[in-house]
């Protein structure tokens, strides 16, 4: 999720202070990704092995992976900084803009050929497994579900919003997609100093559609959508049912819109990124960021495991004030990244997160059906028993299946992206 660009122009390589290696990817961003992707993985883990809500008695770990729904965010950050990068070069030196047609050859060689293939194998094998058939298919829902997913919009519509109870991960995936389309026209508004007017309007925007969308839109959906067309499956059974109002809630409050202020945030950084490659900024300015990416660090991590999850879901306080500082703060980490700077570089440009970075998109699609299957019972059922090795072995078997999905459709085509 997210692209590296294009080659960066001449006149915008690093000083050597921020490029300590001379690699092809930039390490720490792929440290990036990968921690956005276990907390991912943690969150599903979390619901589908484990099943408890965290709450003040629980232990740390299981209070962070209550909110790893929110690594999300953070690929919507990341995903913002980098494919904005090519406009802001153009500007920057005043060249023609990138072009629309190979930007958009390029997302869908880069996104499609692994989508598709999961999508295959999602709905070939782990349908039948999971829900012991392919009846789902022959009505109204799985055909709308099946169609919509082909191109991503599987999130402009209710009833495949939750993929059939097999991989609800890729609701967000619909969203990032539904970002590249407009990216064309949003990237402009954000080069140079337009960026003092788009950014804060895309954050009232998104506060506004969080606000007001979901009161204002929910009668028309429940009265234009025919009921059998408002079928739900359940996150953790995988059961369909009508779709409740407080999911339908969660639907509406999470589209593009809503989802906007992430994407706007990571191109006003990729505006001040490139303002800081052009001057061969002085340590003083990347002290600065690094120290605060840090401190981002430091100061989030207390404040995530002390709050609740039914506050992340429907606070007003988190979503007018707290999301948009978590988003501030993983702009912060995303630009230290981008830049080498010395103490984000030697968190997350380390053997561990970095290889898992690498396969991140790949792991993204398996890791939520494996979970299922484990949870399930149909995948290895005797091979251990209690959560923990459970989610050792889900973690294994998803970064085994990513990895060769990654051999077969990702590497050769887009190394850097």
């Amino acid at each position: 999720m997210g692209s590296f660009g294009t080659c960066p122009n001449p006149k915008f390589v690093e000083a050597p202070s921020l490029n300590p290696t001379s690699t092809d990817r930039n390490r720490a961003l792929d440290g990036i990704r990968g921690l956005a992707i276990l907390w991912v993985f943690a969150f599903h883990a979390n619901a589908l092995l484990i099943g408890a809500s965290a709450d003040a008695t629980a232990g740390w770990g299981t209070s962070l992976a209550e909110k790893g729904m929110l690594g999300v965010q953070l690929f919507f950050v990341l995903s913002g900084f980098l494919l904005a990068r090519p406009w802001m070069r153009a500007a920057a030196i005043g060249a023609p803009y990138p072009s629309i047609g190979r930007f958009f050859t390029r997302r869908a060689r880069r996104i499609f050929p692994t989508y598709w293939l999961h999508l295959a194998l999602l709905i070939g094998l782990i349908l039948p497994i999971l829900h012991g058939s392919f009846a789902v298919l022959g009505s109204e829902i799985g055909r709308t579900s099946l169609w919509l997913h082909i191109p991503l919009l599987h999130f402009l519509h209710p009833g495949s919003s939750s993929s059939l109870g097999l991989n609800m991960a890729l609701w967000s995936l619909s969203i990032e997609a539904q970002f590249y389309l407009l990216l064309p026209l949003l990237a402009p508004l954000f080069v140079r100093n337009r960026v003092l007017i788009a950014l804060p309007a895309a954050v009232l925007i998104a506060l506004a559609w969080k606000t007001y969308a979901p009161g204002l839109l929910m009668e028309w959906v429940y009265l234009n959508v025919s009921p059998s067309g408002l079928v739900f499956f359940d996150p953790v059974s995988g059961h369909a049912g009508p779709f409740p109002p407080q999911m339908m809630h969660f639907f509406l409050e999470r589209q593009l819109p809503g989802e906007i202020i992430a994407f706007a945030l990571g191109m006003a950084a990729a505006n001040l990124y490139s303002r800081l490659r052009r001057g061969e900024p002085s340590p003083q300015p990347l002290s600065a960021i690094d120290m605060a990416a840090f401190a981002f660090l430091v100061l989030a991590t207390p404040a995530l495991i002390h709050l609740s999850f039914g506050e992340i879901l429907t606070g007003v306080g988190w979503r007018l004030l707290g999301m948009p500082l978590f988003l501030v703060g993983c702009t912060l980490l995303v630009l230290a990244a981008a830049l080498r700077t010395p103490l984000i570089d030697g968190i997350f440009a380390g053997p561990i997160l970095v290889p898992i970075g690498i396969v991140s998109y790949s792991l993204f699609l398996w890791h939520e059906p494996i979970l299922r299957l484990v949870a399930t019972g149909r995948l290895l059922p005797d091979a251990c028993d209690g959560a923990p090795c459970r989610i050792a072995l889900a973690l294994g078997l998803a970064l085994l299946v990513a990895a060769a999905s990654y051999v077969l459709t990702e590497r050769r085509r887009s190394p850097r992206v």
